[in-house]
């Protein structure tokens, strides 16, 4: 009853917001957003999609699971429409699109394989999962049954496959690392994972479970309000506040449970190798991890894995936060701006030029417009950031890395580097 309550309430508020923006001038401005906290669960987002007729702007404070997604190469976007469209890497079909072979797509494709409108979207490696009106469902490679469908298989998955890992329970968020998916599940506040546990991505021991087809819960000590998770490494914000992580580089073998790290956290982005920043309750940054580009932000932190927090200065008012391979960025002074620091390489700063080649600085984004940014999301070497008239914007790399592999795109044919920030779509684009 309390559960039922509590929906009620939320969603109330949330059309009330939606009705007041829709009088107010087409829902462009900061008041039509909305956060992807305010909802109970993603089922009730997709119910407040359906009876609106479009999906509204919402912010997720650069969760992995949202309207804009970032994997290690391949990128997604889901529209107003519901429709989603993507850009990146197509080898086992993870965009969404019925295009075979090894395709390096540059600019974005609907996602033609989805018959059902969506509401979120995460990205991960060679998979993608989103939240569609008729729940969640995954496509891409299918190795370890980390589609959720618990199928193991070599043969890459073309159509979008039914989550059967869910045990009937409604779910706030998803995450997906290289090829392991968590969620975090409304009701209970708990979190489950499945697919591969090489490195105690499961919270379990690698030698009994190399891998789990099917959901394995996480033995964490208190309620979850959010979960984030890099190639290996899953983490958990509890209601406390309190962060937790768990798998390569903070578990071991005597030890896979999840560890401790911080209190007093707010929401917290996992890289897509091995480091991780988050935002406090007074909306400072933090960061842990490996520091070899300076993505720590921190020009001092010692070799390799730190486990000790540091914080970066040079940021007020921090709303979100997001890690790529080895740098990160955030959004600061309540949407007005964003930063970024560690590796500048191929422009993942945004800073006009890959001039300085890294810093441990937070450096200003060149060419974001004068609407505020609302979310952001990161890609190994490439960032991308909605903004609240719906457009997305993002800078980095646009080709295939230097030192060679697969594509690492923005969203646009040209150039092949971005050393600013340039337009990719508009939510309410055909």
């Amino acid at each position: 009853m309390k559960i039922l309550l509590m929906k009620i309430i939320a969603l109330i508020l949330i059309f009330e917001t939606l009705y007041s923006c829709s009088k107010g001038g087409g829902g462009s401005g900061n008041d039509s957003v909305v956060s992807l906290n305010s909802f109970y669960s993603l089922d009730d987002l997709s119910s407040v999609a359906t009876k609106s007729g479009k999906v509204p702007l919402y912010t997720t404070s650069g969760s992995e699971n949202g309207l804009i997604s970032m994997g290690d190469i391949s990128s997604c976007v889901v529209m107003s429409s519901g429709k989603v469209k993507c850009w990146g890497f197509n080898a086992v079909f993870q965009l969404g699109s019925n295009k075979a072979g090894f395709i390096n797509q540059k600019t974005p494709v609907l996602a033609d394989i989805l018959l059902e409108n969506a509401v979120s979207i995460s990205a991960g490696y060679l998979q993608t999962c989103a939240y569609l009106s008729s729940g969640m469902k995954c496509w891409g490679d299918q190795n370890d049954g980390v589609l959720g469908n618990q199928v193991n298989s070599a043969t890459p998955a073309q159509t979008p496959q039914v989550v059967k890992n869910l045990g009937g329970q409604q779910i706030k968020m998803m995450a997906i690392g290289d090829s392991h998916v968590c969620v975090l599940f409304s009701g209970t506040q708990s979190v489950s994972c499945w697919g591969q546990n090489s490195q105690m991505q499961l919270a379990q021991s690698s030698t009994s479970t190399p891998s789990s087809l099917t959901a394995v819960p996480i033995n964490l000590p208190e309620p979850i309000k959010s979960i984030a998770t890099s190639d290996f490494n899953p983490c958990a914000v509890a209601v406390s506040g309190n962060l937790y992580c768990w798998g390569q580089f903070i578990s071991t073998p005597a030890n896979p449970n999840p560890v401790l790290i911080a209190s007093n956290v707010k929401n917290i982005s996992s890289g897509e190798q091995s480091h991780f920043c988050y935002t406090d309750t007074n909306a400072n940054i933090y960061c842990f991890g490996t520091n070899d580009k300076l993505q720590l932000g921190s020009s001092t932190a010692p070799a390799g894995f730190n486990k000790t927090p540091l914080q970066v200065s040079g940021i007020s008012h921090a709303t979100a936060i997001v890690a790529g391979k080895v740098h990160t960025c955030a959004i600061t002074n309540d949407g007005a701006s964003v930063v970024c620091w560690g590796d500048n390489s191929v422009g993942q700063l945004g800073a006009s030029s890959n001039n300085p080649n890294k810093s441990a600085i937070p450096i200003a984004v060149v060419g974001l417009p004068a609407a505020n940014v609302i979310d952001i999301a990161a890609a190994d070497n490439n960032t991308c950031a909605l903004l609240d008239n719906d457009d997305v914007y993002c800078w980095g790399n646009n080709t295939i890395p230097p030192a060679g592999g697969t594509s690492d795109f923005l969203g646009v044919a040209s150039p092949t580097v971005s050393y600013t920030a340039v337009k990719v779509l508009n939510r309410n684009d055909l």
